[in-house]
């Protein structure tokens, strides 16, 4: 009887361990897409501040070609090109 008792101590043990390795697992999941969604924002926040700049900048000087900061945004037709890093990225060119 006290090795019964053990051995259901010893499962039961072992079951709640793994359920909290699952519930670790998809914590674990759920804090890596909420980083990569963040991180989506800040660089389409990025993006909307670049195409602002860059719109009033064309249209004050029109030059096709600009530089602010690391970013380099170039006007094609009503579009602005924008190279932010190794990405490269297409905006519409405010009015």
């Amino acid at each position: 009887m006290f090795k019964k008792r053990q051995a259901s101590i010893l499962v039961s043990s072992l079951i709640l361990l793994g359920l909290l390795g699952g519930v670790m697992v998809l914590q674990n999941i759920t804090f890596n897409a909420q980083l990569k969604s963040r991180s989506q924002m800040i660089i389409l926040t990025k993006l909307d501040q670049i195409q602002l700049q860059a719109s009033l900048a064309y249209h004050k000087s029109h030059h096709q070609n600009d530089k602010f900061g690391h970013v380099k945004t170039t006007v094609v037709k009503n579009n602005i090109v924008i190279e932010l890093g190794n990405k490269t990225y297409t905006r519409e060119l405010l009015v």
